[in-house]
């Protein structure tokens, strides 16, 4: 037998209940119900675990449970479906396809490691996704308009969540008078008049780094409900790594998204640099979380204040550069012990 007859080890669900927690509620805080494309959050999910369960179910796990997987998926797919709304058959055609890739994903790759399976899984998602509406007869301009309906509504919530939010926050009359702080409300609720023409821009990231955490949690699942492995564990926070090739997009989107001649191609330079730019921000955070474990050097110590004080602004800049700045430096391994 493969690697199907070695079980799983039985993990806690403290830090999977909170994300999971985090991961539902994330899509109806302020701001973030705007910039996230998808607010149903199971019919985003369940569809993930069950590609797990069917692959699981190849590799000589339980048929019960991928049976029963796939039946739990099938229903809220069914539900948007026949809801007739356009986003809820849009977000329900994206979570079977995300779901599709995954599966795919899952049975072509060898390696054990969950990210690389999950990033291929979402860019091919886009991918067919794209072609779809391609070829549907309408498709694009449909989508579009669905699209900008959506984000109109979203973004006049938010703006009006804000100032009523902003007549509580100046209802004394200091406040009111305060120059700096109205100069600074001014600008804010600039920025989130504008969320809509923003969330237009980088929808396709933003719908693969949603897709990507939904089908994260899936893998997780799925490994603690089944004895059968489909591959590692996730990996704590602070041991977060992934292919040093992958500063090529990095690069790739800077250049598309800043050189005047490549102007058509600008879109796709913004989404690629906001995509892996949040891989490397959260590869940034697992570096700040290494150096900040209990037992570290006075140099640890050192960087790891130095790197809370970049947070103050710009955080996810700043865990950004420092995540790409690992992809030369190797941090972790160069001031850890050399054991075996």
């Amino acid at each position: 037998m493969t690697d199907a007859t070695a079980p799983a080890p039985r993990r806690g669900w403290w830090w999977l209940g909170l994300a999971l927690i985090a991961y539902i509620v994330a899509a109806d805080l302020p701001v973030a119900q705007t910039l996230l494309p998808i607010h149903h959050a199971l019919l985003l999910l369940l569809p993930s675990v069950a590609a797990c369960a069917v692959v699981g179910w190849w590799r000589g796990g339980s048929p019960v449970r991928a049976v029963a997987a796939v039946v739990v998926a099938i229903w809220p797919v069914w539900t948007a479906t026949r809801s007739g709304v356009s986003s809820e058959v849009l977000t329900a055609g994206w979570s079977v396809v995300a779901g599709a890739c995954l599966g795919l994903s899952l049975f072509a790759s060898r390696s054990t490691r969950f990210l690389g399976k999950g990033v291929v899984a979402v860019l091919s998602a886009l991918i067919v996704a794209s072609l779809l509406v391609v070829v549907t007869p309408s498709g694009p301009v449909a989508f579009d308009r669905t699209v900008d309906s959506v984000l109109e509504v979203r973004g006049n919530a938010d703006l009006n969540n804000w100032r009523i939010a902003r007549a509580q926050m100046t209802r004394g009359s200091t406040t009111r008078a305060d120059s700096t702080t109205t100069a600074v409300l001014d600008r804010f609720e600039q920025s989130v008049t504008g969320l809509p023409q923003l969330a237009r821009l980088v929808l396709p990231s933003m719908l693969a780094l949603q897709s990507l955490v939904a089908m994260a949690l899936a893998w997780s699942l799925f490994h603690r409900f089944s004895r059968t492995r489909l591959g590692d564990d996730l990996a704590r926070l602070r041991d977060f790594r992934f292919n040093d090739h992958w500063i090529w997009s990095v690069i790739v989107g800077l250049v598309l998204a800043l050189l005047p001649a490549l102007d058509a191609l600008r879109p796709l330079g913004v989404n690629l640099l906001v995509f892996f730019g949040a891989l490397y921000a959260m590869r940034g955070a697992a570096v700040l979380a290494w150096f900040l474990r209990p037992g570290r050097s006075l140099l640890g110590l050192v960087v790891g204040v130095a790197l809370l004080l970049l947070l103050r602004d710009g955080a996810a800049i700043a865990l950004g550069l420092v995540g790409l700045g690992d992809t030369w430096a190797d941090w972790r391994r160069r001031i850890r012990p050399a054991v075996s």
